[in-house]
């Protein structure tokens, strides 16, 4: 644990107050300062086109929480930024800048610089951790997806089986639009009914208000992530642990939903196409 009480006293370290949406800097800025967040949340984020009309949300970072560290590699502190830092909320920061603050503070202080270098080492390895399940759970859902030979049912609760297994979730429940009622929902597949085709009807206000089925009902320790296409919700995938859901809980979930989504979608397409091909038999 970080020692906030001291940085705070401490005259090598400054505060920075922030409103909700402030920028703290901007990708490309240059910035020589490393930050420590005493208080709410701050978002990482990148643009995702030249234009810089769309940002995409990396991470988020939370109190006791640091960045940016490269602020302390002496090739690095004239890089721009990589990524944009906002407040989430209204946020506290504090901040100690490179070139006028850190060396004094390494002489008068050698056992807190101490303290906050392992802290730093501590957070960066639970950030390649959390990276390298990303990535290792994404590899195994496509690689999963790419050899469906047939797109149907079965193999869709394959694939849904095979997060389940490499995610550690407890379970997973799958939910497609009714095709005959609007705004209910079919729950098509469980995975602690293996391979079993389940034909129960929820209504989907049910669903968002997390109120429904006993045996299911929904908590910190669930997570819906719902999918839609051309502005219709048209799937939920409603995942479930023992334990409290993450942000890197959910970071994961859309991974993986993205990958899981062109499936669902080319099911749709397969779909369209048999009932034109039957239409033009009739």
């Amino acid at each position: 644990m970080l020692n906030i009480e001291f940085y705070k006293s401490s005259w090598f370290f400054w505060y920075k107050e922030l409103q909700k949406w402030d920028i703290v800097f901007n990708e490309w800025d240059i910035d020589k300062n490393l930050y420590i967040i005493i208080s709410w949340k701050l978002v990482i984020e990148k643009y995702t086109s030249i234009e810089k009309k769309e940002k995409k949300e990396l991470a988020l970072l939370s109190a006791e929480n640091f960045f940016w560290e490269a602020s302390l590699d002496i090739y690095d502190i004239n890089k721009p930024k990589e990524n944009s830092v906002v407040a989430k909320e209204n946020s506290l920061l504090l901040f100690i800048n490179w070139d006028k603050w850190i060396e004094n503070f390494i002489n008068k202080h050698p056992i807190e610089w101490l303290n906050l270098l392992r802290h730093i080492i501590s957070i960066t390895n639970k950030r390649l951790l959390s990276s390298n399940k990303l990535i290792t759970v994404n590899h195994e859902v496509v690689k999963s997806i790419m050899q469906i030979e047939n797109i149907n049912e079965k193999n869709i609760f394959m694939v849904i089986d095979k997060i389940k297994l490499i995610t550690w979730y407890d379970y997973i429940l799958f939910l497609e639009a009714n095709p005959v009622v609007n705004n209910y929902y079919t729950l098509k597949y469980d995975t602690r009914e293996k391979w079993k085709l389940k034909d129960d009807i929820i209504e989907k206000d049910l669903i968002l208000s997390l109120k429904w089925f006993d045996n299911w009902v929904l908590s910190n320790n669930n997570y819906i992530q719902k999918l839609n296409i051309w502005s219709l919700d048209l799937w939920f995938m409603i995942f479930w642990k023992n334990s409290l859901f993450t942000y890197d809980d959910k970071r994961l979930i859309i991974s993986i939903w993205n990958s899981l989504t062109w499936l669902l979608k080319q099911k749709e397409i397969l779909k369209d196409d048999l009932n034109r091909s039957y239409m033009k038999n009739v």
